[in-house]
């Protein structure tokens, strides 16, 4: 549970906190090319242009292939690995031919995600002064040139066709496979005791890994604490004044951000739950469309939603005459509606896990619908709602472009426009990485009692086979 937990903090601040931290340690500057220098006379481009977008996007969204990937091992019956064990199969044979096929769904869900997700990212390729990508290039002509030139929404429909295909094609791959599991709760793979050696090695790469993903906490930690960190490996002083600073005047952000990023993950559990149901348990006509639909939103630029939200709602009046998209419901549906296909792909893969036999046995011993769903369906997808609530949390809660645009006065704003505000100059990135620390800490203990919880479950559905 620890290593998960610390393999999805990545996940749990903005792209572009991410991004200043980086460059402090990997930058032309930074740490580690300092140290390149002093030691071997040279300098690696890990944040030149297009290589620092990469780099930065790929340990960020790390967490989408882990958590999916994790929740996929946990449902595959433990009898079909016994199974092949008893044939003859173990290493990698067992791996390639029986763990890695089963755990398919998951890996699939989440690089889905990861390919789209890079695709809407907007801070980070403007902070590493990378604009020849469509995100960036959409947000430029809508601010630029105004609401009414055509290209930027054009753009944005690019966006959308993108990630519809790329939603489409993961689920084309999976389609006339079968991965579901009659085995109450999957079991999971049967947990073995690594021999010194292997434990060794085991235990190295994960460390080296982890080092590597958690690099940008690393980073803002320090700066959180820094006086002075320029053109040194390492800050030349170290303070609490920053954390002091943050904790009395952003309280109100870290209070808007557990109620907008909570109802939101709520709201895109049910939503996503019910859709996947409709998607594999019925033959409603047009459900592949409903998953389509649900599923386009994560590739619409966020400042292009909010846009979209303000032209709207603007013009729509409270009896009172406050403007509809001044309120804080509509951060909320926004950050609802672009974390949605999160939710929607983690418990689609644990869906598709479930055999239609256990349901079918359950109506045949004379339970309804409604009680077939309450006692089969839900426990058996307890990690899939989790691990979906947990990734729109968690991205919610560092949401910036879509609450940049809603947000009207600093008391309805979460952490991520504190933080963006704070970043704005070198003067305030000391306490902005303070605030990061916070929320990071913050979403890091909600996730690991979501952990917790979905362990404690798999070990009940155990018990009761």
């Amino acid at each position: 549970m620890l290593i998960q937990t610390l393999g999805f903090l990545p996940l749990i601040m903005p792209p572009f906190v991410g991004a200043v931290a980086m460059q402090l340690l990997f930058g032309r500057n930074g740490t580690v090319n300092l140290l390149l220098e002093q030691n071997f006379g040279i300098r690696l481009p890990f944040m030149e242009g297009l290589n620092g977008v990469i780099f930065v996007q790929s340990l960020h969204y790390f967490p989408f292939i882990l958590i999916n990937v994790s929740n996929s091992l946990r449902q595959i019956d433990s009898s079909m690995e016994e199974a092949a064990q008893n044939m003859g199969a173990s290493g990698f044979s067992l791996f390639r031919k029986i763990v890695f096929p089963l755990a398919m769904p998951g890996y699939l869900a989440g690089a889905a995600l990861v390919f789209v997700k890079v695709f809407d990212d907007l801070a980070t390729p403007l902070l590493l002064n990378v604009k020849d990508m469509l995100a960036p290039q959409a947000y430029l002509r809508v601010t630029s040139i105004g609401l009414a030139d055509p290209m930027g929404y054009v753009i944005a429909t690019i966006l959308i066709a993108v990630s519809i295909f790329a939603m489409w094609a993961s689920v084309a791959v999976m389609r006339g496979r079968d991965y579901s599991t009659v085995q109450r709760g999957g079991g999971g793979l049967a947990r073995r005791k690594l021999k010194p050696l292997e434990a060794v090695i085991a235990y190295s790469v994960v460390t080296l890994v982890l080092l590597l993903v958690l690099s940008p906490h690393i980073g803002l930690l320090l700066l959180s604490f820094s006086t002075i960190w320029s053109f040194s490996p390492l800050p030349d002083g170290y303070t609490m004044a920053h954390y002091g600073r943050v904790i009395g005047e952003s309280s109100i952000y870290i209070k808007n951000t557990l109620v907008y990023a909570t109802t939101a993950g709520l709201i895109d559990v049910v939503i996503g739950g019910g859709i996947a149901y409709l998607v594999l348990r019925t033959k409603l006509f047009g459900r592949q469309w409903l998953d389509w639909a649900a599923s386009a939103a994560l590739a619409v630029p966020g400042v292009v939603l909010g846009i979209g939200y303000l032209r709207t709602f603007y013009d729509v009046t409270l009896p009172n005459g406050t403007p509809l998209a001044t309120l804080p419901i509509m951060v909320i549906l926004a950050l609802a509606v672009r974390r949605l296909p999160y939710a929607l792909r983690a418990v689609f893969a644990a869906m598709q896990q479930i055999s239609v036999s256990l349901e079918e046995a359950a109506e045949n011993l004379g339970a309804n619908k409604q009680r077939t769903v309450r006692r089969i369906v839900l426990p058996l997808m307890l990690g899939g709602l989790l691990a979906g609530f947990v990734t729109s949390f968690a991205t919610a809660a560092v949401e910036l472009s879509a609450t940049l645009m809603l947000i009207q006065s600093s008391s309805d704003a979460p952490i991520a426009y504190g933080l963006y505000m704070f970043m704005q100059s070198p003067a305030g990135r000391g306490p902005g990485a303070a605030l990061g620390v916070i929320a990071v800490l913050l979403v890091a203990i909600c996730t690991f009692a979501s952990h917790v919880v979905i362990e404690r479950s798999q070990k009940s559905l155990g018990m009761k086979k």
